[in-house]
């Protein structure tokens, strides 16, 4: 599977929304740094709510070939949501997306129109399958490996887990939670 008009001529905007303690912000600098491993330039910039967990939380992440001018997104062409609280705090902006990702298990429903692409996976049954309800985000990382974005290649995504996951345990269930959002992108494609 690959997203329509793929890359942008200029940019890749991406919005990753939900809650605190879901990995938005992690999630967010995992993609920012597989696009500067492959020479793009990048911004990822954070929003916290004013609770540490469960308040919102989302970020703008910006990939180009081009020096960055603002990093501010207005309308995103990939759009990554965790709950549904995300998805009504970002529904006017994802309404001219080319790809939104949402978390089936949270967000039942959705009236976006239908020249959106839409991945709907059970994210949080997923992640509890691969032993820590924490990686949600990753397998999502997964997902975006599997749409064969140019940064975000199986190689370079499994070396910036490797790296960034000390502890074994940890690392396994998150390089498991990887695997699996790949794996569910090609399932959908069949």
């Amino acid at each position: 599977m690959k997203i329509k008009n793929y890359p942008p001529e200029k940019q890749l905007k991406i919005v990753i929304s939900g809650s605190g303690g879901q990995g938005i912000m992690l999630l967010g600098k995992l993609i920012a740094g597989l696009a500067t491993k492959k020479e793009k330039y990048t911004t990822w910039i954070p929003s916290y709510g004013a609770e540490i967990r469960g308040g919102s939380a989302y970020c703008f992440v910006k990939i180009s070939n081009s020096p960055i001018a603002s990093p501010i997104i207005d309308k995103p062409d990939i759009g990554i949501i965790f709950n549904r609280l995300a998805f009504k705090r970002f529904k006017g902006r994802l309404e001219e997306s080319k790809l939104i990702i949402l978390n089936s298990d949270l967000i039942k429903k959705t009236d976006l129109p239908s020249s959106i692409e839409k991945i709907s996976l059970p994210l949080n049954t997923m992640a509890a399958g691969c032993g820590n309800v924490k990686v949600a985000n990753i397998i999502v990382l997964g997902v975006l490996s599997a749409l064969k974005l140019d940064f975000a290649t199986y190689r370079n995504a499994l070396d910036m887990l490797n790296f960034v996951f000390h502890k074994k345990e940890i690392r396994k269930s998150n390089i498991k939670a990887f695997r699996e959002g790949r794996a569910a992108v090609k399932l959908l494609n069949h």
